[in-house]
């Protein structure tokens, strides 16, 4: 009849291929949509779309100035024991540094740190989506781009830079070393300016206290017209031992003249007015030197405790004095060093993004929670029945 096709056995087998298709589809539809689908799209995107990515890799070790025992260390003398003196929690205050606001506001000033992430021709989801991003947004992205990790068992601290071009991720790389040695540098610093400005403010006060008590030793020595109490104490006494010694011989040969020459010759009598004359000035001397409050004694006693005082006083400053220059000493010797152990590198071949293992982990994630989610389902329809 005009106007009529009949099926031939071709058009037979494309329809019934064609049913088989769209049923196909239509039964695995969840396992299309969840799993082949965002696969297929990520294959388009980091086959085809992923900007290349340049690595620049460096490693330093934060030591210091000293060993970290007295004890021989063989590794060390043979060349390879680079972390035996390593200072790891100075180092991890490096890292912290660099991964701060500080060092993305440094970098931006110096790197054009949002020019580098927004590089023309750079894909939409690699770069920065913002020109004037917040702080908080830039470092987000600068942490996803810059890694810096340590090994704590050898105390080298890993450095790696990710940019869109070679000569970026160089530059970043080369200035991030050089904020860290910055770093370390401001640490000694700031700690040898707080060790030194205590141990100079004890040196500083002692040394206030005995020019003090100098100066009141002077002051003494001129109120009582003596440059030496202890030595005119010394002499006041020897005076006295000897007045009273010759009293003792006075005494002892007038006693003996008696019975023997008359009171009234002049022999007797010149030697009772001598003796006399030493009783009279033994006790003069002696009131000199301990009866009144102006005597030898009281001004002696007021002069030593001023000497006392200087002694104390001085071995404390000479003990302040050594620790000053120890703490310099050692201020010096614990000096933290940043050591480069391997330069940052200028990268050749870009590594990433790694678009197979990309591609492979984005299908393994999704197979393994489509599968999850249909043991859940099937869960759900077996206890409905």
């Amino acid at each position: 009849m005009h106007g009529v096709v009949f099926p031939g056995p071709g058009n037979v087998e494309h329809t019934s291929v064609a049913t088989k298709v769209r049923q196909a589809v239509w039964d695995y539809r969840a396992f299309l949509m969840i799993v082949v689908l965002p696969t297929l799209l990520a294959s388009i995107y980091y086959g085809l779309i992923a900007s290349n990515q340049y690595e620049s890799s460096a490693d330093f070790v934060v030591r210091r100035a000293e060993s970290a025992s007295n004890a021989p260390d063989y590794g060390q003398i043979l060349g390879f024991s680079i972390g035996s003196s390593a200072a790891v929690p100075d180092a991890y205050v490096v890292q912290q540094y660099l991964l701060s606001h500080d060092a993305v506001g440094q970098l931006r000033a110096r790197n054009d740190l949002v020019g580098v992430f927004r590089r023309p021709g750079v894909d939409w989801l690699s770069r920065l989506k913002y020109a004037n991003p917040a702080p908080e947004k830039l470092l987000s992205f600068y942490r996803r781009q810059i890694s810096v990790e340590q090994d704590a068992t050898s105390g080298i601290t890993h450095l790696q830079v990710h940019t869109f071009r070679p000569a970026d991720s160089l530059a970043i790389a080369t200035n991030l070393l050089k904020m860290g040695e910055a770093q370390v540098n401001e640490i000694n610093q700031r700690t040898y300016d707080d060790q030194m400005k205590d141990a100079k403010r004890q040196v500083d006060g002692l040394s206030a206290q005995l020019n003090d008590v100098e100066a009141r030793l002077t002051a003494f020595r001129k109120f009582h017209d003596d440059i030496d109490p202890e030595g005119t104490g010394r002499a006041q006494i020897s005076l006295v031992n000897q007045l009273t010694a010759n009293l003792v011989a006075a005494r002892a040969k007038l006693r003996t003249m008696d019975g023997v020459v008359s009171p009234n010759s002049p022999q007797y009598v010149a030697m009772a007015r001598q003796l006399h004359a030493l009783e009279a000035q033994v006790g003069q001397q002696s009131a000199k030197i301990a009866a009144s409050s102006g005597s030898v004694a009281s001004r002696l006693g007021d002069y030593e405790k001023l000497v006392i005082k200087r002694e104390q006083i001085a071995k404390s400053y000479a003990v302040a004095a050594a620790q000053y220059e120890q703490t310099q000493a050692d201020s010096k010797r614990k000096r933290l060093y940043l050591v480069h152990v391997v330069n940052p590198n200028m990268p050749v071949k870009s590594e990433f993004p790694k678009r197979f293992a990309s591609i492979l982990t984005v299908f393994v994630a999704l197979l393994f929670a489509y599968a999850i989610g249909w043991l859940l389902w099937a869960g759900v329809k077996e206890h409905s029945l």
